[in-house]
């Protein structure tokens, strides 16, 4: 049997916290084969918060799930609520670009090398105390309550979460949101999350909560489920395409969206986005800060930026990064360039 790294005995530098990290076990990495129903338990991320004095259950926050776009989404809301004056606001990610520090983030910002190690200090004589025990966290759930203690560290009054995996049992899911977004939903992880989209927009749907505010993107059977859901746990609502209207949607010439939204008010939604198929998750993002309180919402957005989605990231020549990594993805990702940069000669490097 191979041996287990040995958990730090303090961390003060990145390069403890990445020991630290090291140690666990990374479901990131490589799935579990068997035993899901122990590798997916909320009981070990409620006794590691407990542990750091439950600091999700003080701050608001916008909780954000889906298979495409929950990210968009949650970067979105983020920006919207320090532009609307919320700042310092945190923000939640996964997976990262270049440095796992991107994965927190206040007002837009990765948390420092030093603000991980406080962070992740605070956190691992809990982690210590349980190891090798069944309330042992993996790398995600430690992860989690290290960014929950650097938000509370940071004063942040509103996070923004975006799920890691599914919903219902995402170490995500341990919070009391002020609203929730689910977007689109989509076949991904059918051996953990069910093989059906009702199935699997049951697993998102788990992060619904009685009177608490729920915008959605899906449509079809996946609407149908997460519909059902809302209504047995008194969860109001709003599905974008039928209670928020998107009209003429126009994308280009380079980075830019924009939209008409009719919601109980019209408005014009513009900011620098490439891409139509985004229209759906800005719509989302303009709802979820409409039930945070924010006033105007589509102004909050307007000099939102994205990276990772058809960014620009040099002019001559012209380079563009996407993440796009489905079949889907990749067809809305050709057809924002095509919009966007129409007439180029296209190079794809993958």
């Amino acid at each position: 049997m191979t041996s287990r790294p040995p958990l730090p005995d303090r961390i003060t530098t990145r390069a403890d916290f990445d020991r630290l990290l090291a140690a666990t076990t990374n479901y990131e990495e490589k799935m579990p084969r068997s035993d899901v129903k122990r590798a997916f338990d909320l009981s070990r991320m409620e006794a590691l918060l407990e542990a750091v004095g439950d600091p999700q259950r003080v701050i608001r926050t916008t909780h954000v799930a889906g298979s495409k776009g929950k990210g968009t989404v949650a970067r979105l809301v983020a920006h919207g609520l320090a532009h609307a004056g919320r700042s310092p606001v945190g923000l939640y990610t996964s997976p990262h670009l270049v440095d796992l520090r991107e994965r927190i983030a206040v007002d837009g910002r990765p948390i420092s090398d030093a603000a991980l190690a406080e962070a992740a200090e605070a956190v691992r004589p809990h982690v210590a105390a349980v190891r090798d025990t069944a309330l042992e966290p993996t790398f995600f759930e430690l992860l989690t309550a290290v960014a929950w203690v650097a938000f509370r560290e940071a004063g942040c009054e509103d996070v923004v979460l975006e799920v890691g995996l599914g919903g219902r049992l995402d170490a995500t899911n341990v919070c009391a949101p002020a609203v929730t977004v689910i977007t689109t939903i989509e076949l991904e992880h059918t051996r953990l999350l069910g093989d059906t989209l009702a199935k699997i927009a049951a697993e998102k749907a788990g992060i619904l909560k009685a009177g608490v505010p729920a915008v959605t993107t899906a449509t079809g059977e996946a609407l149908a489920m997460i519909r059902g859901v809302a209504a047995s746990v008194g969860a109001p609502l709003i599905v974008i395409g039928e209670d928020a209207l998107i009209t003429n949607v126009r994308a280009g010439p380079g980075p830019v969206l924009s939209f008409e939204l009719e919601t109980t008010i019209a408005e014009h939604v513009e900011l620098p986005l490439a891409g139509a198929h985004h229209a759906g998750n800005v719509a989302a993002a303009v709802a979820a800060l409409r039930a945070l309180g924010v006033e105007h919402p589509a102004e909050a957005l307007a000099e939102a930026r994205l990276p990772g989605l058809l960014e620009p990231v040099s002019t001559e020549p012209l380079v563009l990064a996407d993440g796009a990594h489905t079949p889907d993805s990749g067809r809305a990702t050709r057809r924002a360039v095509d919009d966007c940069w129409p007439g180029r000669r296209v190079v794809l490097l993958v």
